[in-house]
């Protein structure tokens, strides 16, 4: 805001600068002052099953809009660091973290949301795994999610989800791991959704399963989807396996937290509204996240189920074991 007109409006309204305020037919008619928002943006993740934390250190956020210069917008830490680093581990499902609060942005569409990493340091951004700590890049130092819209309607608030299992990619000679913006997300708080539900215990270990390993729930846009169809994760950008005709990608997946008694827990958070069909694996531990490994999703077969995700909706699915008769 040009902070000398916004004197000049205050002086006007309390009567003083009349000459200045009243004008004549001869003068120009001042430029309104763009329609504005308050936004605020948070993170949240969907967790990777090889990683005991997954510390990111963002630093900036900047915005893309046609005719404009981009806006850069800087992300602060509590105690004053020039970024905000997060464990993305600590906020799954439906939890989140604020990253920046109250940015006044001109209402209308943005090409581009671009997600600054500070990765030029070990301690700021970095992975633990079995192997200990490993360098986590972000190999342009910033991350394309592609666009959103800001409106009129109060504060708006956005969350950026990344799903883990797609987004951060270990190298090939294992000495670091990449986080890449497929598998990240942009979604306006008031148009999302939450899903999650308990697996029965006893298909951990349905047919040729190994128990307690590789269960996952994967989500794919849609209904009255061909179960033929179902692919495990891939990125469609790098992936070198063939893929069947119509091929349905999933959304998102998320790994079932055995819990004790007979059932396991499974949660998605910040999912768009819409129609969606959920699939059950216990054979998906190693899924590739760039590469089509053709697993069978679902597996066993019966354990698929179409759900409705509605705005700002806790919706419950569960998959129960079939017993024999």
């Amino acid at each position: 805001m040009n902070h000398s007109i916004s004197s000049i409006a205050l002086l006007c309204g309390s009567g003083l600068l009349l000459a200045a305020c009243g004008g004549s037919d001869n003068d120009t008619p001042p430029t309104p002052t763009p329609n504005t928002a308050k936004v605020s943006f948070a993170v949240s993740d969907a967790p990777v099953d090889s990683a005991e934390k997954v510390v990111v250190a963002f630093d900036k956020i900047e915005l893309v809009r046609a005719g404009q210069d981009n806006i850069l917008l800087e992300v602060s830490g509590p105690n004053g660091e020039d970024y905000r680093q997060l464990d993305l581990l600590e906020y799954q499902g439906s939890d989140s973290a604020l990253i920046l609060s109250d940015a006044e942005l001109e209402v209308g569409t943005y090409s581009q949301l671009i997600l600054h990493v500070d990765d030029t340091s070990a301690e700021l951004s970095y992975v633990i795994d079995e192997t200990g700590q490993v360098e986590l890049k972000q190999p342009s130092d910033k991350l394309r999610l592609g666009s959103f819209e800001v409106d009129s309607t109060g504060v708006q608030r956005f969350t950026i989800e990344f799903d883990l299992r797609r987004s951060l990619v270990e190298n090939k000679n294992g000495q670091r791991y990449n986080l890449k913006p497929h598998g990240v997300s942009i979604v306006n708080n008031a148009t999302v959704a939450s899903l999650s539900g308990e697996v029965d215990i006893n298909l951990f270990n349905a047919g040729e399963c190994a128990a307690d390993s590789g269960n996952f729930v994967y989500l794919y846009p849609g209904h009255d989807l061909d179960p033929t169809l179902l692919t495990d994760n891939l990125d469609p950008d790098v992936n070198q396996n063939a893929v069947p005709e119509g091929a349905v990608v999933p959304y998102n997946s998320a790994e079932v937290e055995y819990e004790a008694g007979n059932f396991g827990k499974y949660a998605f958070g910040f999912i768009p509204a819409g129609d969606y069909t959920v699939a059950f694996s216990c054979s998906a531990e190693n899924d590739d996240p760039e590469q089509y490994d053709g697993l069978i999703i679902p597996n066993p077969a019966p354990q698929l189920h179409q759900v409705t995700l509605s705005n700002q909706t806790d919706t419950v699915q569960d998959f129960n074991a079939v017993v024999a008769q």
